[in-house]
């Protein structure tokens, strides 16, 4: 497996998590909304069930700074989206705002821009706990080539508590800085906690199983 295949998976697996934290968090209804501004559609549905302090308006906006995604340029389309999360701070809309904007940096070649964005949205007291989070394992996987792994790796430790939502991928990217600081012991502890666990991904599970008969070679 490539590396380049290996963090797809990495990557699908963590798409299907924060939607389930999404789903447990808000309801079937708000996850529907939230996929349909994840995905930039111009679907806009169910406004009067969304559970949020800020009105039609704000959602509108976003869906609009979205939707230049196709028209202009990614930094363009970053500053829209750093616009719209200044004007509506605190909300879901401009969490996910934040969330697609370091995503759309990181697509244009920006990586610090991008780092910059989750780090701002991770310690954002006024955001909501599930995107905070999100954000702090976001910014911590843009880093996981440059960054130091023993301060990478204790900015994982609360995401891997057993109630987290991503608790099983902040350990999985845990092992993998454990071999970058050469702690092969702990990086076989963590992949072999994973590859027992039944309450990870079968793929996420079979990716640790992997890695374990490499490393026990």
């Amino acid at each position: 497996m490539t590396e380049t295949n290996l963090f797809q998976e990495i990557q699908d697996d963590l798409e299907r998590q924060r939607l389930e934290a999404l789903a447990k968090k808000y309801g079937g209804l708000a996850l529907a909304i939230a996929v349909t501004i994840i995905l930039a559609t111009a679907a806009v549905t169910g406004w009067n069930s969304w559970q949020m302090q800020k009105n039609q308006q704000a959602t509108g906006a976003l869906l609009k700074a979205m939707s230049k995604e196709d028209t202009e340029k990614e930094d363009e389309q970053v500053k829209a989206l750093e616009a719209y999360a200044n004007q509506y701070g605190g909300t879901s809309p401009s969490a996910l705002a934040l969330l697609h904007a370091a995503k759309l940096a990181a697509k244009a070649g920006h990586p610090d821009k991008a780092i910059q964005l989750y780090d701002r949205l991770a310690q954002d007291k006024s955001a909501d706990t599930v995107f905070r989070q999100f954000a702090e394992l976001m910014s911590v996987r843009s880093q996981m080539d440059i960054g130091k792994p023993e301060e990478l790796g204790s900015r994982l430790e609360p995401l891997t508590k057993p109630d987290m939502p991503w608790s099983a991928t902040a350990k999985e990217y845990q092992a993998y800085l454990a071999l970058r600081a050469g702690d092969k012991a702990k990086a076989i502890q963590l992949f072999a906690e994973l590859a027992q666990s039944a309450a990870v991904s079968a793929s996420l599970s079979a990716r640790a199983t992997d890695m374990l008969r490499y490393l026990e070679q």
